[in-house]
């Protein structure tokens, strides 16, 4: 036996129901593993709850959007322009690719303590920002949320993170920019035992390395899964 289970969807949890189910031998082992991904490098680094820059009395709010820092910087500049129209204000955000840390300097103070603010995410702890001082962040840059897209199954088993068992069939970092195809392909496929008889469901998740969902943002996520016997060659 060797077939592929193909599912699509528009969020990270993706899931099939099969009926009739798919009954494999109970004298045989089987194993799954993945053939093929495919969506668009839409994960944001700047979501709610984290995109706010307060600067002097005024909030500068970030769209939930995939951002490097150089675009960070023209946006927040941009909107403060037009919320300073009167009061000509200069800002600088720069990192430093030795340290990996961030620099910031405006003529006005940033406040980083308030909970939603991007501060974390330039590498600063909670703290006011002086005005006219350059200041060094005191962490190294976050701005990649996700370090790794791990594909996890609910009928396969055998992988282990951090000591404890999940169902990760494939982990991997896209090399792509934001905005771009993202088709992931393995080359040899990893094979992981199937752990039932009778598969009704096979969920997917796409997960990050600290198993959280990984928002897309609706874009279309396509997963194409390998089933075979352990002694099936193809």
């Amino acid at each position: 036996m060797s077939t592929t289970v193909t599912i699509s969807g528009n969020h990270a949890v993706l899931s099939s129901n099969f009926n009739p189910p798919i009954y494999l031998d109970d004298d045989k082992e089987y194993l799954i593993g993945l053939a093929d991904f495919e969506t668009f490098m839409t994960i944001p680094n700047i979501e709610e709850g984290c995109n706010k820059f307060h600067v002097a009395d005024k909030i500068i709010t970030i769209p939930v959007g995939s951002y490097e820092l150089r675009d960070l910087e023209k946006y927040i500049k941009s909107e403060i322009d037009l919320k300073f129209r009167a009061d000509k204000i200069s800002l600088s955000i720069k990192g430093n690719l030795n340290t990996l840390k961030s620099h910031i300097k405006c003529t006005h103070p940033i406040d980083f303590t308030p909970e939603d603010s991007i501060g974390k995410l330039l590498g600063f702890e909670k703290k006011i920002i002086p005005a006219h001082k350059r200041t060094e962040s005191d962490n190294v840059i976050h701005i990649l949320r996700v370090n790794a897209i791990c594909i996890d199954c609910n009928i396969a088993k055998g992988s282990f993170q951090n000591g404890k068992a999940v169902h990760v069939i494939h982990s991997f970092f896209p090399s792509v920019t934001p905005g771009y195809k993202i088709i992931e392909s393995p080359l040899p496929i990893l094979y992981f035992p199937v752990s039932v008889k009778t598969i009704n469901n096979i969920t997917v998740k796409v997960v990050d390395q600290d198993y959280n969902l990984i928002n897309f943002r609706g874009e279309t996520i396509t997963v194409r899964l390998h089933l075979k016997r352990a002694d099936n060659g193809s």
